[in-house]
């Protein structure tokens, strides 16, 4: 199997994405193609790294403020653009990158295409909760939605939790103002409708901002505007809380002789809420397997994020989407 890495790609490119590249090599023992700057990609490799990878030269990096469809248009030898043509011609087998998230998916759109003519494809997003995690889709693709595009989110995010979770049935929750079937605007309340028909099993009917981090629910399904407004107020709640709890512990001799005591358990506790821990999540809808990365990722996010784009590979993740409409 064989991983494109886009090497240019977020906020600590190229070293940190190197370093994930080389603790994936070490762990999965994959083939692993970095695409960017040669020379710059070179400088953090050894002799005996360079007999490892494989490096594709693009000149041209996407970066955060480029607008989505500029940097397709304007920039094909960017590392995003070169990196889904090589996925394309089967020169690769999963294409991972923590660059501009909206470049990734215009990019994805135009070069790999659609696994069905009417999908629209999401940006899936795994969120850590007590029990393990959730699926949120859509995680910002897709500002506007209406109440088809919802059905199928839910139907590719139906598949992509099953296929991480093993279960046979998942419980699936629509984001609304309140759990009552009445509550909501004209869109959720038609969609509440369309899911308790095709979703006999699995709907669980409404779900509220609170009910995200207790895993009750395995999926949550929303347009792009509200799913990213949501998922940028948990990271930022999750950064405030551990700051919080650090200044409580820092506060005084005591304190730190009270962090001495339960640090352990604190850490494992708060591992389980580590966005790392996944590394990234697909673009559901595209045909091919592209995994997306969250900007600020180090080395052990993209290990993650690479073992996370293997797994699907041998699961057969878009496989199983072409089938699901099929």
């Amino acid at each position: 199997m064989k991983i494109i890495l886009d090497a240019m790609g977020g906020d600590y490119a190229p070293h940190e994405i190197i370093e994930g590249a080389k603790l994936a090599k070490k762990e999965l023992n994959i083939d692993i193609t970095l695409v960017g700057r040669e020379d710059e990609i070179r400088k953090y490799l050894t002799n005996e790294d360079n007999k490892l990878f494989e490096i594709i030269h693009a000149e041209e990096i996407v970066t955060m403020e480029d607008k989505p469809v500029m940097a397709f248009r304007r920039k094909k030898d960017s590392s995003i653009n070169k990196g889904l043509n090589l996925l394309k011609d089967g020169l690769g087998d999963a294409f991972v990158s923590a660059g501009n998230t909206g470049a990734i998916l215009t990019s994805s759109y135009f070069i790999l295409g659609k696994i069905k003519d009417y999908i629209r494809p999401t940006q899936s997003a795994i969120i850590p909760t007590l029990k393990g995690f959730l699926i949120l889709v859509d995680a910002g693709a897709n500002i506007e939605a209406n109440t088809i595009n919802l059905l199928h989110w839910a139907q590719m995010g139906k598949v992509f939790s099953k296929i991480l979770t093993n279960k046979e049935k998942i419980k699936i929750g629509l984001l609304n103002i309140g759990e009552e079937e009445e509550k909501g605007n004209d869109l959720t309340k038609e969609v509440y409708k369309l899911f308790k028909q095709h979703f006999v099993d699995e709907f669980a009917g409404n779900m509220e901002g609170k009910d995200f981090l207790y895993g009750d629910f395995d999926l949550c399904v929303t347009d792009g505007f509200t799913g990213n407004i949501a998922l940028k107020t948990l990271e930022g709640e999750a950064s405030l809380f551990l700051l919080l709890i650090k200044n409580i512990f820092k506060k005084n001799i005591l304190t730190n002789i009270a962090y001495l005591l339960v640090k352990n358990e604190f850490k494992k506790n708060f591992e389980k809420f580590n966005y790392e821990k996944y590394g990234g999540s697909p673009i559901l809808g595209v045909n091919g397997t592209v995994i997306v990365c969250h900007g600020r990722s180090k080395r052990v996010a993209i290990k993650n994020a690479i073992k996370m784009a293997k797994h699907l590979v041998e699961l057969k993740l878009v496989d199983s989407l072409k089938s699901e409409f099929d």
